[in-house]
């Protein structure tokens, strides 16, 4: 239950500025997928920028473009469920935060151009702060802060569509959102994309509740 009450104060604190760090985290997230999935099927990551506006784009070159452009949604989703499960067992809040910090790190330094840049300074520091708090916060606050942002890493890949697909299909910047490219590569109507995520979203959640 105190994950399910966790899950109802998110949804309806989304907009508060108060979770404005939360939410630029899990697009840090879903800007990675892209780069993994890139990484993952021959491609290269040429940079990746988030701003203040919580808008993201990851430039990369080669790879599977219809998988790379799913990879952002589906890698928001990866990454919250392998939170969750990782911080299943009291204890291990410590070390997951740790290895948050450590690869979000290196993503900084590896991905994120140019190095003067909000979405650079804000990963590094971020970095900095999960690694501190590994070392400082106890273990009990540990672990409900690696299942917290786990949760909404999930939650954001189905709150996140009403504006990205559903609303407009434009990111910020005017950048065309990853269903809009994706209708454009397959024909395959925008719409249809976001709710395939929705659905994939929905259908963990429902496999996921016995961890609430």
């Amino acid at each position: 239950m105190g994950l399910a009450l966790v899950a109802a104060l998110l949804v309806v604190g989304w907009d508060l500025p108060v979770l404005l760090p939360l939410r630029l985290l899990v697009v840090v997230f879903h800007e990675a997928g892209h780069a993994i999935v890139a990484l993952l099927t021959g491609g290269q990551v040429l940079s990746i920028q988030v701003g203040l506006d919580e808008g993201g784009q990851t430039l990369t070159s080669g790879g599977a473009r219809l998988l790379i452009l799913n990879g952002g949604y589906l890698g928001s989703l990866a990454a919250g469920i392998a939170l969750l499960r990782l911080a299943r067992s009291d204890g291990r809040g410590r070390t997951v935060l740790a290895l948050l910090g450590l690869l979000l790190g290196a993503a900084a330094a590896v991905w994120f151009r140019p190095f003067l840049s909000f979405g650079f300074g804000y990963t590094a520091a971020t970095a900095f702060s999960l690694v501190v708090l590994a070392r400082k916060a106890p273990a009990a606050v540990a672990d409900w802060l690696v299942r917290s942002v786990g949760l909404f890493s999930v939650l954001y890949a189905l709150l996140d569509i009403r504006s990205d697909v559903l609303s407009h299909g434009f990111a910020a910047g005017d950048v065309p959102s990853d269903a809009a490219m994706l209708a454009q590569l397959t024909h395959v109507p925008a719409l249809l994309w976001g709710l395939g995520w929705v659905l994939v979203g929905g259908l963990l959640l429902w496999r996921l509740r016995r961890w609430f």
